[in-house]
């Protein structure tokens, strides 16, 4: 819901995505004492997959990066740096888990850096550091 809020102006500073970002983000900040059925954010959370289709760290970021009033907040600035703490020394970010479903698609495996996933996580890291709020 969030992801769809924030491309409305009228809605991406309401009181619901404020309320909606702190939910995540103190899961984050909890993630390892609170375990809430279906939003635990535990090992599987922090493994990097694309396409953008479940409950994940770099999901999660993507989201919540597209709030300026949130670019600064120290929890999220920690999601990132556990993402770009998985970049390869040529910037680029490989799977970490996959479903088999997708195993001949670009984004099926684990082979090889992924160009999607790598694409993805450098708009984050670009939206949180360019358009600081």
């Amino acid at each position: 819901m969030l992801k769809a809020l924030s491309e409305l102006a009228e809605w991406r500073d309401s009181h619901a995505c404020h309320v909606g970002a702190e939910t995540l983000l103190t899961l984050w900040d909890e993630s390892m004492a609170r375990h809430p059925y279906m939003f635990y954010m535990g090992t599987d959370f922090r493994k990097l997959k694309v396409p953008f289709v479940w409950y994940d760290l770099i999901h999660v970021l993507d989201v919540l990066s597209r709030f300026p009033w949130l670019r600064k907040d120290a929890r999220l600035l920690d999601m990132l740096a556990m993402l770009k703490s998985k970049m390869d020394t040529q910037g680029r970010f490989s799977l970490e888990s996959v479903w088999t479903a997708w195993k001949d698609w670009e984004f099926g495996q684990k082979k090889q850096p992924s160009r999607w996933l790598t694409l993805s996580a450098w708009r984050i890291i670009e939206r949180m550091e360019t358009d600081s709020a």
